[in-house]
């Protein structure tokens, strides 16, 4: 995704992630949580299953085998929502990757401030740790440190699998009422809120698919965090750009009080099923990703 070994600072735009001439991406897979629910079945279901037809060799590697298997599935075009096994079975191989197999330690998952420390996670940037990247899919780490969020955005024509490997993540996500036929790019349309919890590193990953899954999405970081990351195919402009959302804003009217009181009425938090107006909007400046060094093993 980025030319590595040396970190260069990176901006996250309305269309994809720049560096100096180069591109890369910014995903995230959210999930509702009845979604999340099946992944919980669909891994304890498919444990047997797991790597007999996805990965037919395996490397002593968790990280290669997960990799090596999720390019093949790419490749035969079953990455996707028609496909829950392969689905699955990648799923299954991504959780059971090791943290010392990406450079990070197991201490991590008990003390994510340890986590920062290490990461060298001193302010509100996000870091992009690039694993692999090639013209079919992108992989690679996102590490946060606490309070930092990466907007609601969009991931059109994407299959995405992600994994929290430590801290707490709350992820907001929404589908589109009506899918639409090309990406939202101006204006502002329906969708439904399909997730709005915290997740932890016990969770097993998470998938979203093009038009399922949640999506849209917004990544809080409760405390320092990392994630793992595979995203096909990659963003790629202008066929596949990001797009940045946000809740439209209601009119503002007088307090409302509710018969015999003299008390506002409190606003109503939003639950999984209710639908919101998203327009299009550009991040704020402060919003900032930076390339870091990937520690870990290499894949091919």
């Amino acid at each position: 995704m980025l030319p590595f070994p040396q970190p260069l600072p990176l901006r996250l735009t309305n269309s994809v992630l720049r560096l100096r001439g180069c591109t890369g991406v910014t995903s995230h897979a959210c999930t509702a949580a009845g979604f999340l629910r099946q992944h919980v079945s669909m891994h304890s279901q498919g444990a047997v299953a797991g790597s007999q037809s996805t990965s037919q060799q395996t490397s002593g590697s968790r990280l290669q085998d997960f990799f090596a298997a999720a390019r093949r599935a790419v490749l035969r075009g079953t990455v996707n929502e028609s496909n829950p096994e392969t689905v699955t079975q990648l799923a299954n191989m991504m959780g059971a990757i090791t943290l010392e197999e990406l450079g990070l330690d197991e201490d991590m998952v008990s003390d994510p401030f340890l986590g920062a420390l290490k990461l060298h996670l001193r302010d509100s940037r996000i870091k992009y740790m690039r694993i692999y990247e090639d013209p079919n899919l992108t992989f690679g780490l996102f590490c946060f440190p606490a309070g930092a969020v990466i907007p609601l955005h969009n991931h059109p024509g994407m299959t995405v699998f992600s994994r929290l490997l430590f801290g707490r993540l709350r992820v907001s996500a929404y589908d589109w009422v009506v899918q639409p036929a090309a990406p939202i790019t101006s204006g502002s349309a329906r969708a439904r809120l399909v997730c709005d919890a915290v997740i932890e590193p016990a969770n097993p990953p998470l998938v979203l698919f093009p038009a399922s899954g949640g999506n849209l999405h917004e990544f809080t970081a409760e405390t320092p965090c990392a994630v793992l990351d595979l995203l096909t195919p990659p963003y790629v402009p202008p066929e596949r750009n990001c797009t940045y959302y946000r809740v439209q804003r209601q009119a503002m009217g007088w307090p409302v009080s509710l018969p015999g009181t003299r008390r506002p009425v409190a606003s109503q938090k939003m639950r999984v099923g209710d639908e919101v107006e998203l327009e299009v909007f550009e991040p704020p400046d402060s919003f900032e990703v930076v390339s870091g060094c990937y520690p870990g093993d290499s894949v091919s």
